[in-house]
């Protein structure tokens, strides 16, 4: 259950939290990336929290900084994102780092 949870939380955060503005600024602006990226951070770790899981200054800034970078270079598109279309594999790339961020903190903090 508590996977569900992350992962809802993150779909909540990734989706409507961040909005057509942050969605189609990010890749040019860092406040809308930042703004972003703390939005997601803090509802997953909010719902780790909530969850009965110890949140540190460490997991805030693993999370905050792999999203956004994950975010930025898709946005832009940067690296690997050149040759993915945005909307398949794209953001097939993105979803799957920012799960795999849920899996590796679920795994540190003994989640599972």
């Amino acid at each position: 259950m508590t996977l569900l949870t992350l992962i809802f939380a993150h779909l909540i955060a990734d989706y409507p939290l961040q909005g057509d503005f942050l969605a189609s600024t990010k890749g040019k602006n860092i406040i809308s990336l930042v703004s972003h990226a703390g939005i997601w951070t803090g509802t997953i770790l909010i719902a780790g929290h909530l969850l009965g899981y110890g949140v540190n200054v460490v997991d805030v800034a693993i999370l905050f900084i792999v999203h956004a970078g994950a975010d930025y270079m898709k946005a832009r598109p940067v690296g690997i994102y050149k040759r993915l279309d945005a909307l398949k594999g794209g953001l097939m790339l993105d979803q799957s780092i920012h799960l795999l961020q849920i899996l590796i903190l679920m795994t540190y903090k003994g989640m599972f």
